[in-house]
């Protein structure tokens, strides 16, 4: 495991690219948190179920509050 590098990572939009970021960034240890935005509820779900984001928003910057990385 590497060092925290990023407190908190704000993935906006959940797709197959915002996926491996943060299956790569939980693997990693390089994060503390991931957060996501996605426009869907059903998209929301599913990446909390899967475990790639710790907490899901419905608005966006809801999403970036806080965020010390945000990737588009």
């Amino acid at each position: 495991m590497s060092e925290i590098i990023y407190e908190r990572l704000s993935l906006i939009g959940m797709g197959l690219v915002a996926s491996s970021i943060a299956l790569a960034a939980k693997k990693s240890g390089v994060v503390g948190e991931i957060v996501g935005h996605s426009k869907t509820q059903k998209t929301a779900d599913v990446a909390l179920e899967l475990g790639l984001a710790d907490e899901m928003f419905a608005a966006p910057e809801d999403a970036v509050r806080g965020a010390d990385l945000v990737i588009l």
